[in-house]
């Protein structure tokens, strides 16, 4: 019965990733810094992984790549991100997002502090407070796509 119930419970776990894409035709550079939480767990790390965009801009999960931090800081991360690819800087599990400061399950903490992104035209600095602005949630993914 221990052994059904661990299994029922195995297949009720999911995971929400947050995501930058890179939709333009040239590198961005992404910037962010993290803070370590006082107990609990970290939703975002320094160590992104980033995929391939499908042509219809959805992630294609099959092949990973492990982003170079051009930071060496352990709670700083610069990731230069190719055209046509989705960084993932954060993942939170068993839990649905709804905003930056919304009470979490499992001790999960939102400890992002600041995100910078530049492309050839724009930067964009994103903080907390605003956060909910630029990142937008679907399928499963808190995403803020970057385009032309």
């Amino acid at each position: 019965m221990l052994l059904l119930l661990v299994c029922f419970l195995q297949s009720c776990s999911w995971q929400e990733y947050f995501v930058i894409t890179n939709e333009t035709k040239s590198d961005i550079i992404i910037e962010y810094e993290i803070e370590i939480p006082p107990s609990g767990f970290s939703i975002f790390n320094t160590n992104p992984l980033y995929y391939k965009l499908n042509s219809d801009g959805s992630i294609y999960w099959n092949e990973t790549n492990n982003a170079t931090d051009l930071d060496t800081a352990r709670l700083l991360a610069k990731i230069i991100l190719p055209p046509n690819n989705g960084l993932v800087i954060g993942n939170l599990s068993n839990d649905n997002y709804k905003s930056y400061n919304q009470y979490f399950i499992n001790g999960r903490h939102f400890n992002l502090k600041k995100l910078r992104i530049q492309n050839a035209k724009t930067i964009t600095e994103i903080n907390r407070p605003n956060f909910d602005t630029y990142f937008t949630k679907q399928k499963g993914l808190i995403e803020y796509r970057v385009k032309e």
